[in-house]
C-alpha cells in the first residue's frame, strides 16, 4: 500500500506541474483527487490524519497550482514588456520648443532632444509629435496630423 501512497504523490506532483505548464483546469483537479486518493489511503492504513487536512492541503495546493497557471497564461497572452528605447517608438510627445529641424519635447515626464525625420517639415511649440526612432539620446520625430491626433 506504501507504493501505491508514494505513487499517487507522484502522481498529483506531475499533474500539478503539467497544470502549471498547460493551465485547463482538469489537470489541477486531476492532482488535487490523487492527493487526496493517497491521503485517504495513508489514513485507512491506520495513521491518525484527520479527512479534513488531508482534503485541505490538497485543495490548497491545487488552488495555488490553478492560479499560478492562470498567471502564466495571462503572461504570454500579453504582449512583450518594453521599457527604455523600445517604449518610446510610437509614443506621442508635446514640442516644447520649435522643431525647425531641432529642438525639444516633453515625454513621459522629461524633456528629450528631439528632431524632426528628414523632409518633415517643421513642428511649432505645443504641437503633437510621434517618436519614430531613438538615436543616442535624440528622438527622431514626425509630426502628428489632426486627423491622426482624433483617432487616438
Amino acid at each position: 500500500m506504501t507504493a501505491t501512497i508514494v505513487l499517487l504523490v507522484i502522481v498529483a506532483l506531475v499533474l500539478f506541474v503539467a497544470e502549471a505548464h498547460v493551465p485547463s483546469g482538469i489537470l489541477g483537479i486531476l492532482g488535487i483527487a490523487a492527493l487526496i486518493g493517497a491521503g485517504l489511503i495513508y489514513r485507512h492504513e491506520g495513521h491518525s490524519l484527520p479527512v479534513v487536512v488531508i482534503v485541505a492541503v490538497a485543495v490548497l495546493l491545487g488552488v495555488l497550482v490553478l492560479l499560478a497557471g492562470r498567471k502564466a497564461l495571462a503572461a504570454q497572452r500579453n504582449e512583450p514588456v518594453r521599457t527604455g528605447y523600445e517604449e518610446m517608438k510610437g509614443a506621442i510627445a508635446e514640442a516644447r520648443s520649435n522643431l525647425d529641424p531641432e529642438g525639444k519635447v516633453f515625454i513621459n515626464g522629461a524633456i528629450w532632444h528631439a528632431r524632426l525625420r528628414d523632409g518633415e517639415g517643421r513642428a511649432t511649440l505645443g504641437d503633437r509629435v510621434r517618436v519614430e526612432s531613438v538615436d543616442g539620446l535624440t528622438l527622431v520625430v514626425t509630426p502628428v496630423s489632426a486627423t491622426e491626433e482624433e483617432a487616438n
